[in-house]
């Protein structure tokens, strides 16, 4: 599986005798811009496929002040309008896109006309008129082929690299950057190093983009399902992906429908948990059968079966056309009765989560106080304990990846460590402890931990944690605690006591967040 933001600064590269052999020996493995001269009105994918250089801040969330760059290297599909399709993966937090066309020539500037995290799916434009001149839009594949001969295309020291894959199928699974759940086309093929939104290819139609490549298989957005949201924003009826907020069981034993007093053949599945969206109440009822949804009949293994690809998941009609606040027809089986409801696809948002799975266009939050640094929990912050964090970090943390957002808790906050300084002398080893209040006042949210702050207890600042911590209070000076902090700021050379942002939904936008930097 790719890691988010898997960084390919250099590609694998052949020795240029070997490969000027290979491409000899093997023509049909690459091609270059002269296999279709400019203007012969034959479509092309050199005139098609984009390199895409970003250049992108880089956060280190164990010290959230630190910043860095890095650079990620992918590809792109000219479409209609002006518009290069690729996924989202690699642009958050982006500075600058460059932008080479034909696999030669100077980088133009590239900008961000839309982004959409939970699709994974992102636009980018350029206002160099020049840049246009010479390349083909390309037509999408519509429906998605689901098995075949494809070709997966990239361009690779100004050569249109081209590798052969097998489609062996197109299921539901959750989207690369987000839970929410969407097509997704499985391809068999040793292309090395896949998964930049490389081009899959069928003919003069574009059948993927791809998202992860490994040992053999290669994983991409299958074409119908980006056409579908092209034309959803064309006719400016777009509002996101939507999704299903409850979870469901297989029926693997009938007695269940027998004690649930279906008659008739086993079929359909069974409720477990509902309201997964924070304070929206659903209208899905634990026990629930789900016999159909918009007319389709769901099998007792939560499939149905689609008109253009078989046997999907039910999951795949939260988004086969609709968005969030499109309305899905419901028959289910409820209280020993048929019959039929209308429920409103909620809207797919990060922070649905107690700890937020990913953190797009804003700068890491934290609260510097005598050297204690707080910060929110999110995935972002477990994944500092490398590749295996789920295994890795902090167990009392992860758990709480299990609980829901309450009105009680939207977040959950976490002294992540402590700066030594003579302020704080007998508490350098806390480190990872939740927080429960700051002064009487219960932490919600980051931004709790500045106005708890304001009001100190009798010339203290008295930190209580969650019940289980290793230590369940600590106290500070509060008078110092100013000094300390420029002092302690000066030392560990932190730009600012604390950074905050303003409440974004993290879905679809179109520029990064401005973050609020006070010192």
């Amino acid at each position: 599986m790719k890691p988010f933001l898997s960084l390919r600064s250099t590609r694998p590269v052949l020795p240029t005798l070997l490969l000027a052999l290979l491409t000899a020996l093997a023509p049909t493995n690459a091609a270059t811009k002269k296999d279709s001269p400019e203007g012969s009105g034959e479509f092309s994918w050199n005139n098609s496929i984009i390199e895409i250089e970003v250049t992108g801040k880089l956060y280190n969330y164990l010290q959230p002040w630190a910043r860095s760059e890095h650079n990620v290297y992918k590809s792109g599909v000219v479409v209609e309008g002006h518009q290069i399709i690729t996924t989202a993966d690699g642009l958050a937090d982006q500075t600058l896109i460059r932008l080479k066309k034909q696999g030669a020539g100077l980088f133009s500037l590239g900008t961000v006309a839309w982004i959409d995290y939970q699709a994974n799916l992102a636009a980018i434009t350029t206002d160099e008129k020049d840049f246009w001149t010479g390349l083909q839009p390309a037509k999408l594949a519509d429906p998605t082929p689901i098995s075949g001969d494809v070709r997966i295309q990239r361009w690779e020291d100004d050569t249109l690299d081209n590798h052969q894959g097998e489609i062996e199928r197109l299921y539901v699974d959750n989207s690369a950057l987000s839970f929410v759940s969407v097509p997704a086309l499985k391809i068999d093929s040793t292309i090395p190093a896949a998964g930049y939104s490389e081009a899959v290819t069928v003919g003069d139609k574009l059948a993927g983009l791809t998202t992860e490549g490994e040992g053999g298989t290669v994983v991409a957005t299958p074409s119908s399902f980006i056409s579908s949201i092209l034309k959803a924003r064309a006719a400016k009826t777009y509002s996101g992906l939507g999704y299903f907020d409850f979870t469901w069981d297989q029926v693997e034993n009938p007695l269940c429908l027998d004690y649930l007093k279906l008659p008739g053949p086993a079929r359909g599945v069974i409720v477990k948990d509902t309201g997964l969206k924070p304070g929206l109440a659903s209208v899905v009822k634990p026990r629930d059968v789900i016999l159909q949804i918009d007319g389709f009949d769901i099998d007792t293994d939560g499939n149905y079966n689609d008109p253009d690809y078989k046997k999907l998941s039910l999951e795949n009609l939260s988004s086969r056309g609709k968005w969030a606040g499109s309305d899905c027809k419901f028959k289910i089986w409820r209280d020993g009765k048929e019959m039929d409801i209308t429920y409103k696809l909620p809207k797919a948002e990060f922070s649905d989560d107690l700890v937020p799975n990913q953190s797009f266009d804003q700068n890491p939050e934290y609260v510097l106080a005598g050297g204690f640094v707080f910060v929110p929990l999110t995935n972002a912050y477990l994944r500092s304990w490398g590749p295996d964090w789920r295994q890795l970090a902090p167990f009392r943390l992860f758990y709480y990846n299990n609980d829901k957002v309450t009105a009680e808790h939207p977040q959950r906050v976490v002294l992540s460590q402590v700066l030594p300084d003579e302020v704080n002398i007998g508490y350098e080893a806390l480190r990872n402890t939740v927080v429960d209040e700051i002064n009487g006042i219960k932490i919600r949210q980051i931004s709790d931990v500045i106005t708890a702050l304001k009001s100190p207890v009798n010339g203290y600042d008295v930190f209580k944690f969650m019940a289980g911590q290793p230590v369940q209070q600590a106290v500070l000076e509060a008078s110092i605690l100013d000094d300390a902090n420029q002092a302690i700021m000066a030392r560990y050379h932190i730009p600012a006591d604390h950074v905050l942002n303003s409440a974004i939904a993290q879905g679809d936008t179109a520029a990064p967040t401005v973050p609020v930097v006070q010192k």
